[in-house]
């Protein structure tokens, strides 16, 4: 897979949205472009949800390890 297949990361993607919706904000946007920018903004937000629910999924995961972790901690005799 080469750079340019990637898709970006968050931070990435977050820019290239901000800058489609001032391209759509602005007068000079050509109607025959309109079309494709909205699709690149679409797949866009699907990646930004997408990592967020996987960042969300290992937050959780690493929570409730520490919660089990300190569960048999306080468990154990001292």
């Amino acid at each position: 897979m080469t750079k340019s297949d990637e898709s970006p990361g968050y931070a990435e993607a977050m820019a290239e949205l901000e800058d489609i919706l001032a391209e759509l904000e602005g007068d000079d946007l050509d109607v025959d472009v309109l079309a494709e920018r909205v699709r690149r903004a679409s797949e866009l937000i699907k990646s930004c949800r997408s990592r967020i629910a996987r960042a969300q999924a290992d937050v959780d995961k690493i929570v409730s390890d520490l919660e089990a972790f300190e569960a048999e901690d306080e468990a154990e005799p001292e």
